[in-house]
């Protein structure tokens, strides 16, 4: 198994967003990082059991949070869905 790795990236925030509120840089950091694992999520980059790891977080909460952001943990298209859904079903009137 090889090393974990971490890539840090500087980004630059408008200092207006912190006069209302005075957010220590570990808070915003955490923040980011836990968006941009969301957005991988939605963009089907990540599965949501992977990202809920790389976020150091329980995979439950992980769903709450994705549910927040309207995002599926469920890897399927629309196609996909009715698919199983149907097969379901199917079982059910077994």
């Amino acid at each position: 198994m090889s090393a974990s790795r971490a890539y840090a990236v500087e980004v630059e925030l408008p200092a207006e967003a912190f006069r209302h509120q005075p957010w220590s840089a570990a808070e915003v950091s955490s923040d980011l990082r836990l968006l941009w694992l969301v957005d991988q999520v939605r963009q089907r980059r990540l599965g949501y059991a992977k990202a809920a790891e790389l976020a150091h977080m329980p995979q439950a909460a992980f769903v709450q949070v994705l549910g927040t952001h309207r995002i599926s943990p469920f890897d399927l298209d629309e196609d996909e869905l009715e698919r199983e859904i149907g097969a379901g079903e199917a079982i059910g009137r077994a």
